[in-house]
């Protein structure tokens, strides 16, 4: 089909063909990993969007895209909605899809930008600038959503090699351009010059990611660390039950008690302990004896309830008699653990949620000591957030270290799409990661992004096994999107000047 072809369709057509699109746009991701699809599905919108003759029908376009990829790729959360606040399906899924029609902004505006000042070819050049950044602002603003950013697509994939330097969003600038060359070859398929051009720019793309993939900027650091990841498999509805939490706790204790002699570190998920640590003052200096005799650390997701009254989500570190350790979460989730405007706001959630939007914003220290070295702190989605796992390893982390509960989305892709994000933070910065979760993916993840080894979801079990912390930053580590944000700057600036040319030449 050619470009003129493309424009004789009704307008209708092909915005029904930018939400198929869209509503493909998740099979690129984990649990899937087709990752080839990210270039084949932008290289058919930037296709649409390269015929739109008017701003406003390209911003459809994004639309239309970003509400189908969003709406079929966290459909996850309606299972929380509907099992958790209560909400009947139909109520559950209008929710998704508001949070779906405010995602699809992004890529609207992005495809309104290029079309709006930039014509023909030049179109091509900016799109992919405009999309990735587009994306870089929806993890920033109102506290941000970073699911479905089109670097983590490539998280295994040969364009993930740029994660280290330029970071997950210069992985989906480099995806995106990608797309955009092959279009650019496809229009122009009857230039010999074109075709030359084109061709050499992917080879030429293809060996940068290459060599910059197999560049090492961190180093073993010390002695392995034997570390076990126990994995509670508490359901939601029994975790949260006052009268079960004496059983959690020695369902807990006794994985414990279980964990091999020559563990180091041993590691409870996110709230294991679903009760404040000062309401269990016994048990705690129990476990710091058991710690202290048995020459092991222990670090608990538990609930922090401050002499000031504040109450945090947070990780609790045992290590013998010593004091007790915190990290605090710092980036809540709007609505579950915080609410938004909450004299607005509040009456509503905790109608459908009692309870929940009551905890305080943590606020550093990011790292915990653990035996010498040090575990860069996440907790729940903050693994997701570049920036978040990046404050741990400024303070010197040589591993990370996330423990999470993915049982609020029961039986669904959330936990595969974590894990993937989570394999980019280690591709990122060169550290092996070590996650825990109450009912799965627990796993263990080399520094460039592999997955060593996994439990079962769903199942009540231990992961053993060994991690060699890694010292040193990488250049994504240092200077965090710093060298994305500059080299999109020049591409726009390359545009510009090329959009001037041109109008110059037309005079």
């Amino acid at each position: 089909m050619t470009q003129a072809s493309i424009r004789t369709l009704a307008f209708p057509v092909r915005l029904l063909a930018a939400l198929i699109l869209g509503g493909l746009w998740p099979l690129a991701f984990a649990p899937f990993n087709a990752w080839y699809l990210a270039i084949v599905l932008l290289f058919g919108l930037f296709w649409l969007a390269a015929t739109a003759e008017r701003p406003r029908r390209a911003a459809a376009l994004g639309y239309a895209f970003g509400f189908g990829a969003f709406g079929s790729g966290v459909s996850w959360i309606s299972i929380t909605l509907h099992n958790f606040a209560h909400m009947d399906w139909v109520l559950a899924g209008a929710a998704v899809a508001l949070l779906a029609a405010y995602c699809a902004i992004y890529p609207a505006l992005a495809l309104w930008l290029a079309t709006r000042f930039f014509r023909g070819n030049l179109r091509l050049l900016v799109l992919p600038v405009f999309w990735v950044f587009a994306e870089w602002s929806r993890a920033r603003l109102f506290t941000g959503f970073p699911w479905l950013a089109t670097g983590y697509s490539q998280t295994h994939a040969f364009l993930g090699g740029f994660a280290s330097w330029l970071g997950q969003y210069g992985v989906g600038l480099a995806t995106a351009g990608f797309a955009a060359i092959v279009l650019w070859i496809f229009r122009e398929s009857r230039s010999r010059q074109v075709l030359l051009g084109g061709v050499s720019a992917l080879l030429l793309l293809s060996g940068l990611a290459l060599a910059a993939g197999s560049v090492c900027f961190t180093h073993p650091v010390g002695q392995k660390l034997r570390v076990s990841l126990l994995q509670g498999n508490i359901p939601i509805t029994e975790k949260w039950n006052d009268a079960a939490i004496g059983h959690i706790l020695h369902h807990y204790v006794q994985l414990i008690l279980q964990a091999p002699k020559d563990s180091q570190l041993i590691v409870l998920p996110e709230t294991a302990f679903p009760i404040f640590q000062t309401e269990i003052p016994g048990l705690i200096s129990q476990l710091q004896e058991w710690s202290a005799h048995n020459h092991k650390i222990l670090i608990i997701g538990i609930p922090e309830a401050t002499a000031d009254g504040k109450y945090y989500n947070a990780a609790m570190e045992i290590d013998g008699n010593a004091p007790l350790r915190w990290y605090q979460k710092e980036h809540l989730v709007p609505f579950g653990e915080y609410i938004p405007l909450p004299q607005l706001l509040g009456p509503l959630v905790h109608h459908f949620l009692p309870g929940l939007g009551s905890f305080s914003f943590g606020h550093g220290p990011y790292v915990l000591p653990v035996d010498g070295q040090k575990a860069g702190m996440t907790i729940c989605y903050e693994e997701s957030f570049s920036r978040d796992v990046r404050k741990g390893v400024r303070e010197g982390a040589t591993f990370l270290l996330n423990i999470s509960d993915y049982a609020w989305y029961g039986h669904s892709i959330a936990a595969a799409q974590s894990m993937q994000m989570a394999a980019m933070q280690s591709r990122q910065q060169q550290k092996p990661d070590v996650r825990d979760t109450n009912t799965g993916i627990t796993t263990l993840i080399s520094p460039n992004g592999q997955i060593r080894t996994q439990l079962p979801q769903f199942v009540v079990g231990t992961l053993n096994g060994a991690v060699q912390p890694m010292a040193g930053e990488t250049p994504y580590g240092r200077w965090g999107s710093l060298p994305y944000l500059l080299l999109s700057g020049l591409w726009m600036l390359l545009a510009i000047g090329l959009t001037r040319r041109q109008s110059s030449s037309r005079q």
